[in-house]
């Protein structure tokens, strides 16, 4: 047997960089994930609305979540299913990302749905190209527990919110938008494994997780 991946659409494009498909990844590990976190927040803070997408190729499985905060509310819409059903779609029920303009333009939507009454609409346009992070590598002992990297990208955004039948505007002057883009080999997907010695990853000498997210963006008073 010399198994190769399924054929997707992808495979017509000449940027393969594995002898395999674009269906399967660089490596077996359970572990293996790719990501997108956004967020959209209106510049005096009232309304912040948020977006989550993981593949987990060798899982079989593609999850997300769509939510919003209002002061000290906040509602939440989950999704998940099989990828194979659909491996190309970036899309789980009614949450859907689509990437409308390389490193320029992405459009999350969260449709109707019988879970909340939320539903949105809404453009990332980037302001500032994407910047990579320091690629993440820990081992455990002998294992290679994390190795990923990721980029991140502040824009502004459009479009709208519904929110218990009432419509919120989003626009470029009132409203900024971040998101990131990860993969690679993840801490802490799925249960802990069982065969192995157990992992603290804080105890790694030089590891600490007190970070601070804050994407910030800057303009000038003459715009």
């Amino acid at each position: 047997m010399n198994p190769i991946g399924p054929l997707t659409a992808a495979d017509e494009s000449f940027t393969h960089q594995v002898v395999d498909t674009f269906a399967t990844v660089g490596t077996s590990d359970p572990a293996w994930t790719e990501k997108v976190c956004a967020m959209a927040m209106a510049r005096d803070g009232s309304v912040q609305i948020g977006f989550g997408l993981g593949k987990y190729t060798n899982r079989n499985v593609l999850d997300a979540y769509a939510a919003l905060s209002r002061g000290a509310e906040q509602l939440t819409v989950r999704g998940s299913r099989r990828l194979a059903s659909d491996p190309e779609a970036t899309a789980v029920g009614p949450i859907r990302y689509e990437v409308l303009e390389p490193m320029q333009r992405v459009r999350v939507r969260l449709d109707e749905n019988e879970c909340q009454p939320l539903s949105f609409d809404w453009t990332f346009e980037a302001v500032v190209p994407p910047q990579l992070e320091e690629r993440t590598h820990l081992r455990d002992q002998y294992r290679t527990s994390a190795e990923l990297v990721r980029y991140h990208q502040i824009g502004v955004c459009s479009g709208w919110i519904r929110l218990d039948g009432d419509r919120i505007e989003m626009d470029p002057d009132t409203w900024v938008s971040t998101r990131d883009h990860s993969w690679g080999v993840r801490y802490d997907v799925g249960q802990p494994l069982t065969d192995t010695e157990p992992f603290d990853m804080l105890a790694i000498p030089g590891v600490s997780f007190q970070m601070i997210w804050s994407p910030i963006l800057m303009e000038r008073a003459d715009g």
